[in-house]
């Protein structure tokens, strides 16, 4: 090998690795910058980084609703709605929401309760 081929290899490498470090941290960001939005009829609730992972209780007018957030996503935990159908709506997380049928949303259509994981960057 000639010295101008380890030139051309070392920077390819170079090029791979600042690569790979920066899709690392593009990824990190989406995680760290996306939120979930939660509204009770018309008005938003409450807004939550998923970096501050927490249970959201909703206890208005007997209509009850918990909601588990975490690094991860969000899942509708508990309803006393009649049909329970948005305790079968599945977790929302960043790798998901793309391929659920209903994308980045959890409606209780009973409970008037609407949850949106919206991504911090778009891809």
């Amino acid at each position: 090998m000639k010295k101008r081929d380890i030139q051309i290899i070392m920077v390819l490498l170079f090029v791979a690795i600042v690569a790979l470090v920066t899709v690392r941290v593009v990824g990190q960001n989406d995680s760290a910058d996306s939120y979930v939005n939660i509204n009770v009829g018309e008005n938003e609730y409450k807004k939550v980084l998923l970096s501050e992972p927490q249970t959201v209780i909703i206890n208005i007018d007997g209509k009850y609703n918990e909601i588990k957030i975490d690094a991860n996503g969000v899942l509708m935990h508990d309803s006393n709605c009649e049909n329970k159908d948005c305790l079968h709506q599945g977790e929302i997380t960043l790798e998901n929401i793309s391929t659920r049928i209903m994308g980045g949303w959890i409606i209780c259509l009973p409970n008037h309760v609407s949850i949106e994981l919206v991504k911090g960057r778009d891809e």
